[in-house]
């Protein structure tokens, strides 16, 4: 019996947006800024930067994320033996932090005014990959003269908004050399941001169960109970608890009808609003 092989004719889809993917009234936005300053455009040094209180403010509302950004971008890093560089921005294109080389790292903010304040709006660096994915809200791929700025017309870039719970907390974007493999480069961006996101994720998590687990010690549930009654008002029913912790169903809806008395209700309803609010006045003192 003879083996035929198919082969596949449907090209795979890239899953990044390219400067093609603009819509006609953005790119007439971007014409526009350039026309107004087209000399800025032309220049290479970036001359909108933070300083001072201004920046202050802003790493102070982005520590955490600013931590986990940079762990997962320098052992990104670290794994290339050719040289890539991650810049981190806030939502609104501020740069927080930059990993690559040093030398690098040093010659931008030496001769270009690129570094920690740098703004890379479309205002103010033109059209460039993390102004781009701020436009566009996803993961894009800008390739050398397609930027705008002079200081990344000879490199390729990947940005992506991070989101932390589908809220974007910033930008992250990655430099390399054109002469780079493009695809090699997107697995590592994809693997990096991946990566962050779950670090993000699972941080959300643990503060949100903090928070939960301190309303319930004012009830005084005992840790089984506690544990029980956090599954239970995230919509878990009896028998997926009783099959996670090992127990019967039978023991967890005691432990259930138990923590309904501590806490004062009679249904899941009332459970699950009671410490819902407790959790919504716990974020809004933690603001204040």
């Amino acid at each position: 019996m003879a083996i035929t092989f198919e082969v596949e004719t449907e090209k795979v889809k890239q899953p990044w947006r390219t400067i093609t993917s603009l819509d006609i009234k953005l790119l007439k936005d971007c014409e526009t800024y350039r026309q107004s300053e087209p000399h800025y455009y032309n220049q290479i040094t970036f001359k909108e930067r933070l300083s001072g209180i201004q920046l202050h403010h802003y790493y102070k509302n982005n520590e955490l994320y600013m931590d986990t950004v940079k762990k997962h971008c320098e052992n990104a890093y670290a794994s290339m033996i050719k040289s890539i560089l991650f810049v981190f921005t806030t939502p609104d294109g501020v740069v927080l932090s930059l990993t690559g080389p040093q030398e690098l790292i040093r010659s931008l903010d030496q001769q270009h005014n690129l570094g920690e304040g740098s703004v890379f709006t479309v205002q103010h660096a033109g059209l460039n990959a993390i102004s781009f994915s701020m436009q566009m809200k996803d993961w894009v791929y800008g390739s050398g003269a397609e930027h705008d700025f002079n200081v990344v017309k000879d490199c390729d870039c990947f940005c992506s908004p991070v989101r932390e719970n589908g809220e974007v907390i910033g930008y992250l974007g990655m430099s390399f050399s054109m002469e780079e493999d493009h695809l090699l480069m997107a697995a590592l961006f994809s693997m990096t941001l991946k990566y962050i996101e779950e670090e993000l994720e699972k941080q959300s998590s643990s503060s949100s169960k903090a928070v939960v687990y301190d309303r319930f010690q004012q009830y005084r549930l005992s840790p089984r109970e506690k544990e029980i009654g956090y599954l239970w008002m995230n919509n878990y029913s009896a028998l997926r608890i009783a099959s996670e912790l090992g127990l019967t169903e039978g023991t967890v809806r005691n432990v259930i009808k138990n923590v309904y008395r501590k806490a004062e209700v009679s249904d899941k309803g009332q459970f699950i609003r009671k410490f819902l609010i407790g959790m919504m006045n716990s974020y809004v003192l933690m603001i204040v």
